[in-house]
Parts: C-alpha cells; sequence; structure tokens
C-alpha cells in the first residue's frame, strides 16, 4: 500500500505564509517562527521553514481562514474570528531538497485553539 493510500483527505496545493510556535508546555510557547505552505488537507499540511522540527513535536499554527479552502474553514473556523489557531504534531521533518538550509515539514492537526 502506498503512502498516498492511507491519506482520510484529500491534499490541495497552496503557496501560503503560515506562522508557528512550538509547543513548550501546556503555559508555554516558543519564540513566533514563519513558514511557507506546500500544501494541506483536511487533516494537516506540510511547509518549509528554517530550522528542523522533532518528530511528534507539538506546533500552535496561525493562518488568515479566509485565505483557505472550505476544508478548513469548514473544521476550524470561528465565524467570529479571521484568524485560525490549530494545533498540530509533527510527523516527519527532512531536509529540503529544493531549497539548501530549509526543511520541509509534515504535520497532522490535533485541535482548534480555544480563541
Amino acid at each position: 500500500m502506498g503512502k498516498d493510500d492511507r491519506r482520510q483527505f484529500t491534499r490541495r496545493n497552496k503557496q501560503s505564509i503560515v506562522h508557528f510556535q512550538v509547543i513548550e508546555s501546556p503555559d508555554s510557547m516558543g519564540a513566533d517562527k514563519e513558514a511557507v505552505v506546500k500544501d494541506y488537507s483536511a487533516g494537516g499540511i506540510r511547509f518549509s521553514a528554517r530550522e528542523p522540527l522533532g518528530k511528534n513535536t507539538r506546533i500552535s499554527i496561525r493562518f488568515e481562514s479566509e485565505e483557505w479552502g472550505k476544508d478548513l474553514t469548514a473544521v476550524y473556523k470561528d465565524p467570529k474570528h479571521s484568524l485560525m489557531d490549530v494545533i498540530g504534531s509533527v510527523m516527519w521533518c527532512l531536509e529540503s531538497r529544493e531549497i539548501p538550509g530549509e526543511y520541509e515539514i509534515g504535520t497532522q492537526f490535533i485541535d482548534e485553539i480555544e480563541q
């Protein structure tokens, strides 16, 4: 069975900027970092960043929900807010073949952050 055969949601290509923070503990977040989204689905996103993240690292991901397809906004968008915050878990991290010094990171969405 191929990797794509296990996917629950359809992946869509998208170039967009998101911001993320490593969740260091329930009460502590790391520095705000910028990343470029490569593709996404209702289950997670793949993005490139300037530093690697370890498998199972939990991150808070923030992006403007108006830019995203209904797959994400139907699940995560609060109609009262234009920004969307979700918690993700790093599933894999590989050095980019396209851009030296950058890493491609695959995440799975875990939950929406309470607004």
